[in-house]
Formats: structure tokens, C-alpha cells, sequence
């Protein structure tokens, strides 16, 4: 703490978000210059934490500690209550008790201090008593025109602003730089901390949110979309509580070119419910969120190890990379062999090298090396330690054009300074000027996950230089950097609504299908055995009989459909029994008769849907189809509107995709016509208007040049 004022907005209540923006404005939150820790205590090991972290915040002129029974705590002098200071503190932490929460936060409104952090655990999270506190609480803050960071977090550390509040460790040193974090985890938010210390990754901000009772996690992340010092943001999320707002905070970094990149708990299967079609089973509650989340530019991972290093590659590449060709040099034939094994099923290549660069990296290296991609400069960089730098050189100069990305495994990262100190930061400065003048991204990559030593982060971070922490987390982070540059061009697309014929409900539903561009097989619903049989004779035989009911989803597992009828007496008898079956394994069942359609010849069958989520809005579901549709799981899932150049590629997405492809002697699926199916189900959708719960053709047969949908279930409650 000093007495020297930082800059930025007015702290306090009245900030206002510059003109075009949404949300509060959050720059005077985070760097408030008096601050009041009420419940300070020398019982609390939280105190000393929040101290010791104040204590090296060069942006903080004054701590008051409030504490109503000492004058004094660890040493320092305490006041009763803030109805004691002279003039308001820019900001209140709060830690007591639950059951005092209000109060604490009653007499700061009061005292006229209009933002707080309140580390106070025990309310929202803690069943029906904390629930109604909380919610006490958010309605002091509104009445109040107070802004209220928890509860149940731990704090922030803005490094770019010079201050730390945060009631857990907070590594000495923490570099300032140009990743944003907010976490909805305090405890997790240690380990970003830490990380980024081992790593030489600078932080503008890290905040926690907690309960959310008042400012959200998308709040915190609107405010570092607009933040000049943040390049990128690293987001651990638990739930999205506002999906619109976060849609439209997502979309203005996408086009501002500022990467989200997120961490998304809860992928396990534990948390899907029960639904009424194929898709609720096969497109959980997690995959839902992911597929929205892509949509609009946030780019996914899956580990904290990963969360960080994908921001730290975004923040100096923030356009990600334009291709998963690489280029590795390292130091060691077995670390060129685990690259190429990590990067093959992710889908990088390692392309030759061309003639011209193999020629040039040959002269310069050591006749014993072997000239080819990953390349392996040996240990003798020990005795040339220029060599990775040179080999950086040469295979931008000679290989333009030819990879999207450098891998340097092969830069010795020193323990210390050592005799050679000036040597080792010339050559490091080297280093920083080829890779500033790449023409694709160079990253350098350590072997294994390890803690940087203090002088190898200081060439690290006065070079302005990335290290991706370990070959598996590395190549995940190039992995993600190349998956932002694909999804991006998605987000900036046009979102309007294509145009749908109009349908008031009447009619029959396979009627709208084709009216939509959605080929079906001529059918005849029938209610009686003798229907069926006629309707057989005309459609021609073989046939397949479908009960028609809404409370039958899965007419398969109840006996709801027969294929195969070959005469009109077999379709008859089917047909009774069908009924008879159904009504027996669903008693309360409403059974409307039955549709008899021609029995088409073996295909490829794929599920095409289309549900209305509460919170993201109507999201395509294309995946494998048929009886084992759930049993192969194989779906991609993409919000509405989705352009008919991206279909090919969900499709391509999918395994059964070698199908389409022609396989063992088929036909090759008329793609086009597949596609102009798809897309026909969004125009069915659109066409079902807001009251549309899903609509699922499963399946949408598929024979060479041949497109059907021969089933069809539709929840929609109008």
C-alpha cells in the first residue's frame, strides 16, 4: 500500500460503463484505494491472508480493519464500526459470520460505501436459511444501488491495477499482463494463481463469483471485454445463470477479436434427465452448453492445466492458429517422437520439409542430424546453443508458407544465471526479435510440466516470450488456438432468422415436412386392420406398420412398429396385434391408429432434430440414427440459425460419416440432398414457431441418391 492514487474510474456507486457497453462498470471496483475488512479478527487465518496480499498492493493507500470488540488486530489499529470513518470507503470485505452478513452490509450501505466483497460463506449454497439470507441480502444491495462480488468468493487480485484482495495465498511476484480470469471456483482460483507465477503468464485480473447473489461472472467478463490491458479471458465456469447476457457479452468479444476461453464443469453423464426423444438421452445438459458456447466463439478445454496455457498462447496470438500443420524443433529424438504422437489425433499434420529448407537447416546443423520434420537438433545445442535459434530462423525464411505454427522444444531454459548470464540474455533477446518477426506463431514447449526457475521467467517474461508447460497440455493449448480460428468465423456470421412457411397447426405434420424441403415416403395413416390392409395394397408391398400415439416416443421398445408385411392378410394381423401389444406395455396410452408406409431397403440412418432449450434457444442435433442411436452416441450439436455450407461439415464430424462415403461396395450418399434435408428441419422448426418443444426425425434414411424421413416426433404444445 502507498498513498499514490491509480488510476481509473471514480470508485464507488456511481460508475457508469462508457457509451455503446452493457453492465456495470466495474474499472473502480477493482481498484479501490480505502478499503474496510470487516470481521477482521486475529482468529481468522483469512485476515492475515487479506493483510499479506494488501500489504504488497501498490494501489491501496489505506486497509480499516472493523472489529467491534479490539482496538487493535495483528499489531494494527481496529475501529467498532464504519459509522466511525470521516468519509466512505471505496469498497467493503466482508467476512463474518452468515448470520451477520446483512448487518455488515447494512451499515456499509449506511457508512455509504456501495461495494463489497463479502468472503462469508453459508448463505446461498447452504440450503432454505442461507437461500432466504442471500436473497436478503441481493434486495439490500438493490435498494441500496450497491454492487456485491459474492458471497461465498474469494476475492480478486488485479495485478494491473496494483491490488490484492483475496482471502487465500497469492503468489509473491504474480506478473501483470494481458489474461483476464473469472472463476466461479475461488478455491480453483489459487491454482491459476500458481500457475501463472511457474509459467511467467501475467494476469490484468483475476476475480472470483461465487454465489452470484448481485455481480455474475458474465458481469465480470463483460467488464475485461472492454478492459485495453486484457487480451484474452480465461473462464472457469460451473453454470451460465444468465444465457442471454452472456450471449451477448461472448459475441462483442468475438467481434472485437478478444478470445473466451472456458472451462465448463459438469460433463459427466450423471447429470442428463430423462426427455422424450433419442436427442435428451444423447445431448446432455453439458453438450447443450458446449455446442452454445462454440457458437458464439468461446473456445473449450478441458483442464485447468489447459485453461491457462490456451490463454497464454491466445494473449500473444489472439487470432489463433490459421492451420494444424507444425513445424517441431527440439532437442531430443524422443521428445520429436511423443510431439508427433500427441498431435496426430488431434488433428495436426508435420509436414516435410521442402527441399530449400532442408538444404539450408542441413549446412547449419551437425552432419549427424537427420534433416526432416520434427526435427531433432540433437544435444549438441548444449555446445551450440545458438542452434534452436538459427533453426527458428531458417524455417520461417525457408518454410513460409508451408506450417501454421513453430514448435521450440530444443531451448534450454536456464536454472540460473551462471558465469554465461550475458551470453544466455543475448541469445534470449535473439530469440524474441526471430519470433516477433515469424510469419506464424513460434511457441516454446517444455518436455514436462515444471515450475520455471526465477531467472528463466524473468528472459521468459522481459521477452515477452510464451512456454507451453509439458508436450500433453502444450499441444492441447495449439490444439485450442487452432479450434478458436475455426469456430470464430461462426460467431461473426449472420445470425438472422432464415425465412419458414407458415403453419397454424392443422394439417398433417408429414404434409409441412415436404412443404419444408424434407423428402417422405408416401404413407397413409389407417385406424382400422381392414385400412391397413387396403392402404398396403395400394402402396405395394413390402410395408411397415408405425403406431401413431404422442405418448409413444420409442415405438421399437413397446412393439409400436412391424416391418417386413409381405400380403395384405400378414398387414391385418400385424396390425391388431401392434395394437393390442402397445395398449398392453402402456396401459394409459392414446392410441390414434397407426401409419403404414413402403419398407425401404437397408441405409444409412441418421438422426436429424431440433429442440428449443430453455436457455440457448432452438439447437440442431445431426448424429447417427436408427435403434442404436443412444447406444452410439455419435451427434454434433449446433445453434440456430446454422448456414448450409456448415452442414457438410457436421456431417464430416460424425463416424458414421465413412458410411456416407460410400463403404464396402454402396452408393455414396447424395450429399447435397442430405444437406437440403437438414436444412429442411430447420425451416420445419422455425415454421412450428415459439411453441416448439422438439421435433426429431429418426430416421433420415438415407441410400445413395435417395433422402427420406420415415419417422418423425414432434412435442409441441400448441
Amino acid at each position: 500500500m502507498n498513498g499514490t492514487e491509480a488510476d481509473g474510474g471514480a470508485p464507488g456507486g456511481g460508475d457508469r460503463r462508457p457509451a455503446g457497453t452493457a453492465g456495470p462498470d466495474l474499472r473502480g471496483f477493482f481498484t479501490p484505494r480505502r478499503v474496510a475488512l470487516i470481521g477482521a479478527s486475529e482468529s481468522s487465518g483469512w485476515t492475515g491472508l487479506v493483510l499479506a496480499g494488501a500489504d504488497r498492493s501498490p494501489g491501496l493507500e489505506e486497509m480499516i480493519l472493523v472489529n467491534p470488540r479490539r482496538a487493535t488486530v495483528h499489531g494494527r489499529p481496529a475501529i467498532p464500526s464504519l459509522a466511525a470513518l470521516d468519509r466512505p470507503a471505496d469498497l467493503a470485505f466482508v467476512m463474518v459470520g452468515p448470520d451477520r452478513v446483512a448487518g455488515a452490509v447494512r451499515d456499509a450501505l449506511a457508512a455509504g460505501t456501495r461495494d463489497l466483497v463479502v468472503l462469508s460463506a453459508g448463505l446461498g449454497e447452504a440450503g432454505a436459511e442461507g437461500g432466504t439470507r442471500q436473497r436478503h441480502l441481493a434486495e439490500l444491495c438493490a435498494a441500496g444501488g450497491a454492487r456485491l462480488l459474492g458471497p461465498n468468493v474469494s476475492g480478486f487480485v488485479n495485478p494491473a491495477g496494483g491490488v490484492t484482495l483475496f482471502g487465500l495465498p497469492v503468489p509473491a511476484d504474480l506478473p501483470a499482463g494481458r489474461v483476464g480470469v473469472v472463476m466461479q471456483s475461488g478455491g480453483l482460483a489459487t491454482h491459476v494463481l500458481g500457475l501463472a507465477r511457474s509459467w511467467g503468464i501475467g494476469l490484468s485480473l483475476l476475480a472470483t463469483t461465487g454465489n452470484e447473489a448481485v455481480l455474475t461472472a458474465t458481469d465480470v467478463l463483460d467488464h475485461l471485454v472492454d478492459d485495453e490491458g486484457t487480451g484474452v479471458v480465461a473462464v472457469f465456469l460451473e453454470s451460465v445463470r444468465d444465457p442471454a447476457a452472456f450471449r451477448a457479452v461472448a459475441l462483442r468479444a468475438a467481434g472485437r477479436g478478444k478470445p473466451i476461453v472456458a472451462l465448463h464443469a459438469g460433463t459427466s453423464t450423471l447429470g442428463r434427465a430423462a426427455a422424450l426423444s433419442h436427442t435428451g438421452a444423447l445431448v446432455g445438459d453439458h453438450a447443450l452448453t458446449a455446442a452454445a458456447l462454440e457458437d458464439l466463439g468461446v473456445v473449450l478445454v478441458r483442464s485447468m492445466e489447459e485453461l491457462v496455457a490456451t490463454a497464454a498462447l491466445l494473449a500473444h496470438h489472439p487470432r489463433g492458429l490459421g492451420g494444424r500443420r507444425l513445424a517441431v524443433v527440439a532437442a531430443s529424438g524422443g521428445a520429436c517422437e511423443l510431439i508427433a504422437d500427441a498431435a496426430e489425433p488431434l488433428g495436426f499434420t508435420l509436414p516435410p520439409f521442402s527441399g530449400e529448407l532442408a538444404g539450408a537447416l542441413a549446412a547449419a546443423l551437425p552432419p549427424f542430424a537427420d534433416v526432416r520434420n520434427p526435427l531433432d537438433v540433437t544435444g549438441y545445442v548444449v555446445k551450440a546453443a545458438d542452434l534452436p535459434f538459427t533453426a527458428t530462423e531458417l524455417v520461417d525464411r525457408h518454410g513460409a508458407g508451408d506450417h501454421d505454427a513453430l514448435i521450440l522444444q530444443s531451448v534450454v531454459l536456464p536454472a540460473g544465471p551462471g558465469p554465461d548470464e550475458e551470453a544466455v540474455r543475448a541469445r534470449f533477446r535473439r530469440l524474441a526479435g526471430a519470433v516477433r518477426g515469424a510469419t506464424v506463431p513460434v511457441v516454446l514447449q517444455t518436455g514436462a510440466v515444471f515450475a520455471l526457475s526465477p531467472f528463466a521467467l524473468e528472459l521468459v517474461m522481459d521477452n515477452d516470450l510464451v512456454v507451453l508447460p509439458g508436450i500433453a497440455a502444450g499441444m492441447a493449448a495449439l490444439d485450442r488456438a487452432a479450434r478458436y480460428a475455426e469456430i470464430l468465423p461462426r460467431a461473426l456470421r449472420d445470425r438472422s432468422p432464415a425465412a419458414v412457411p407458415a403453419w397454424a397447426g392443422r394439417g398433417d405434420v408429414a404434409e409441412l415436412l415436404a412443404r419444408c424441403g424434407v423428402p417422405v415416403p408416401p404413407e397413409r395413416r389407417v385406424r382400422t386392420a381392414g385400412e391397413a390392409a387396403r392402404a398396403a395394397a395400394e402402396l405395394g408391398f413390402p410395408v411397415v406398420l408405425k403406431v401413431v400415439s404422442d405418448d409413444v416416443p420409442h415405438k421399437s421398445d413397446v412393439g409400436g412398429v412391424v416391418l417386413g408385411l409381405a400380403g395384405p392378410a400378414a398387414v391385418s394381423e400385424a396390425f391388431s396385434a401392434m395394437m393390442a401389444e402397445v395398449s398392453a406395455r402402456l396401459p394409459g396410452a392414446a392410441l390414434d391408429g397407426a401409419l403404414v408406409a413402403p419398407m425401404r431397403p437397408p441405409g444409412v440412418e441418421l438422426l436429424v432434430s431440433v429442440v428449443n432449450d430453455p436457455r440457448w434457444g432452438l439447437l440442431l442435433t445431426v448424429g447417427s440414427g436408427g435403434v442404436l442411436a443412444e447406444l452410439l452416441d455419435d451427434v454434433v450439436v449446433r445453434p440456430l440459425p446454422v448456414a448450409e455450407t456448415e452442414i457438410p461439415g457436421m456431417l464430416a464430424g460424425l463416424r458414421v460419416a465413412r458410411l456416407l462415403g460410400g463403404y464396402r461396395g454402396s452408393a455414396p450418399a447424395d450429399l447435397p440432398a442430405v444437406t437440403a434435408a437438414i436444412v429442411g428441419v430447420q425451416r420445419l422448426a422455425g415454421a412450428l414457431g415459439p411453441d416448439l418443444r422438439a421435433v426429431e426425425i429418426n430416421p433420415l434414411w438415407v441410400r445413395g441418391e435417395q433422402v427420406e424421413a420415415l419417422d418423425v416426433l414432434l412435442d409441441w404444445a400448441h
